[in-house]
């Protein structure tokens, strides 16, 4: 009980942080380019919810369907 709810949790965790860093990324590129472009940068929140909505699903779908075995180190 307690390992299937671990790794519930580290996939959630796993996830989150994968979008986290995606949209990171995103925001650099932009602000570089802006910066770079020479306009004013302005943040679009749509874009990040839906990227981060994306990878966080397709993350955690894919963590469940490798199972807990995708956790261990052989």
């Amino acid at each position: 009980m307690f390992q299937k709810f671990k790794f519930y949790l580290i996939s959630l965790v796993i996830s989150s942080m994968l979008g986290g860093i995606i949209i990171g990324a995103n925001f650099l590129v932009h602000n570089i380019y802006y910066l770079v472009v020479g306009k004013e940068f302005h943040f679009n929140m749509w874009s990040s919810i839906i990227i981060f909505s994306i990878v966080f699903i397709s993350g955690f779908a894919y963590m469940l369907k490798k199972g807990p075995d995708i956790l261990v180190n052989d």
